[in-house]
């Protein structure tokens, strides 16, 4: 009788479990295997179904040219924006943020300073942040007003639009957005990482006489190495499509002088749906998304290679 009874039990136990990857799995298929195939499949099709390559020769022309669909951007200005957002996060905001998050796991002098700047920011959401940043450079925000009480003139676009109003300033607003808020990211991985870190490792370096840099480089570093190299891989995949919330700030109107890749990916989209005769044609944006794969994937997988080889054995 118990026998049966726990047989019984056990069942239900693996229906839940199986009910319960079951909607991760067929999420995966329905979102990633099928749309990625058929967005594959039309990037090679013309209108009527066909095979055709001429969506590619379109990707190749808009590199020198604005793009078309009623829409004042090109490609390449618009990949460059995208390495520059992805070259600051990669290069600058990530190692910046490794040291202030390790500050804030070891309490040394000045912790409480950083880890303020690292929690409000995780207490509001990114639509309120949004809404916050763009009436600080508004035309009569405090920012705007700061520049020019400093006696720096603004172009006219700014000064009637506010920074993301004008050509010459919208996208050095971005990237100083990105500076002051892309420190907070991952430092939540990053803590638990760190927290790992068996004292007695900082109490000998301690003894030793080892200074803060010296620990940090030749201590903590090393040993959260996979996590490090993890967060490095993840973020190299976005180096062709990186995004800094630019249809947020822009309010979906931002043109060539702050479009990103992914954010022209969504303006010819949304352009065709709206302006299709008939039934929407996707070749185009689709053929794009496969030239940047093709392109990304062989430099995501050396760098992938190169980072885990460079932090290989170091974790703890």
């Amino acid at each position: 009788m118990k026998i049966g009874a726990y047989s019984a039990f056990k069942k239900r136990k693996f229906k839940f479990v199986y009910l319960f990857i079951a909607f991760p799995v067929i999420q995966f298929l329905i979102f990633w295997v099928y749309v990625n195939s058929s967005s594959i499949v039309i990037a090679f099709q013309d209108g009527d179904g066909a095979f055709t390559l001429e969506n590619f020769r379109m990707v190749l022309r808009a590199l020198t040219s604005v793009q078309g669909y009623n829409l004042n951007i090109n490609l390449f200005d618009a990949i460059k924006r995208s390495w520059t957002i992805w070259g600051l996060s990669f290069f600058i905001l990530f190692p910046i943020g490794v040291a202030t998050t390790y500050v804030l796991c070891r309490r040394i002098y000045g912790h409480y300073v950083l880890r303020i700047c690292y929690i409000i920011p995780e207490l509001m959401g990114a639509v309120m942040w949004t809404q916050l940043i763009c009436y600080l450079v508004q035309f009569d925000g405090p920012i705007t007003e700061l520049i020019r009480e400093l006696g720096i003139s603004l172009p006219l676009g700014a000064e009637r639009n506010g920074l993301f109003g004008s050509e010459e300033t919208a996208f050095s607003t971005i990237i100083g957005i990105q500076i002051m808020m892309g420190l907070v990211g991952n430092n939540a991985v990053l803590t638990g990482a760190f927290a790992r870190i068996p004292d007695e490792l900082y109490e000998s370096a301690d003894l030793d006489g080892a200074g803060f840099w010296t620990v940090f480089f030749k201590i903590a570093a090393p040993c959260i190495g996979s996590t490090i190299s993890t967060l490095l891989v993840f973020s190299l995949c976005s180096f062709m499509t990186a995004d800094y919330n630019v249809f947020l700030f822009t309010k979906g109107n931002g043109n060539n002088e702050t479009a990103t890749v992914g954010y022209l990916l969504y303006k010819i989209t949304l352009n065709i749906s709206q302006n299709a005769a008939g039934k929407p044609y996707y070749g185009y944006p689709a053929a794009l998304g496969v030239a940047l794969t093709l392109v990304s994937a062989p430099v995501v997988l050396i760098g992938k290679r190169i980072i885990e080889h460079k932090f290989e054995g170091t974790e703890i």
